[in-house]
Formats: structure tokens, C-alpha cells, sequence
């Protein structure tokens, strides 16, 4: 299968949910995503949906932090996203 072709900001929000990912909390908000990529955040909120729709993010609202403060909504890497940059493997 053809990996989807990402722009420099998908690929730097990529990366930055891929480095934040915890498989017990893998969603991060704007405000960390922000920081970690020195984007504004309208840049990384469309990136973010562009890689939703590519099937390489997930979305969820609802969110608590571990004291069960609410949290927002985040985005997290899905199983797609996390295996985009591994190098292809060759049977």
C-alpha cells in the first residue's frame, strides 16, 4: 500500500504525535502541538485533519487528565501513523 503524501506542517505534526504518544494517554491537544512545532495553531489544526482524513491521526473529545480534570479533545497517531516513517520491509 502507498503511504500518503505528507506537506512540511503534516509532517512535523506527525512526527510531534508520534513523540508524545503514550499507548495509556496518546492524545496531546493544540497548545502541546503548537509548542513542539513552532506552528500557529490554525496550521496545526488543519494539519491535524488532513492527516485524520489520511487515516495517519485519530481524533477523540472528552478527555481527563489523570486527577480526572476534564481536558478538552486531542489528537493522537493511529497504528497507521505510528508505522509511517519505519522503513519498508521487504519479504
Amino acid at each position: 500500500m502507498k503511504k500518503p503524501a505528507l506537506n512540511a506542517n503534516e509532517d512535523k505534526v506527525l512526527r510531534a504525535l508520534i513523540g508524545f504518544y503514550d499507548e495509556e494517554a496518546p492524545y496531546v491537544h493544540f497548545a502541546h502541538l503548537t509548542k513542539r512545532t513552532r506552528l500557529n495553531r490554525k496550521a496545526v489544526r488543519r494539519a491535524c485533519r488532513s492527516l485524520k482524513r489520511k487515516g495517519l491521526a485519530e481524533y477523540e473529545r472528552g478527555l481527563f487528565t489523570a486527577d480526572g480534570d476534564p481536558f478538552g479533545a486531542g489528537y493522537a497517531a493511529s497504528d497507521a501513523g505510528l508505522e509511517y516513517f519505519e522503513p519498508e520491509r521487504v519479504p
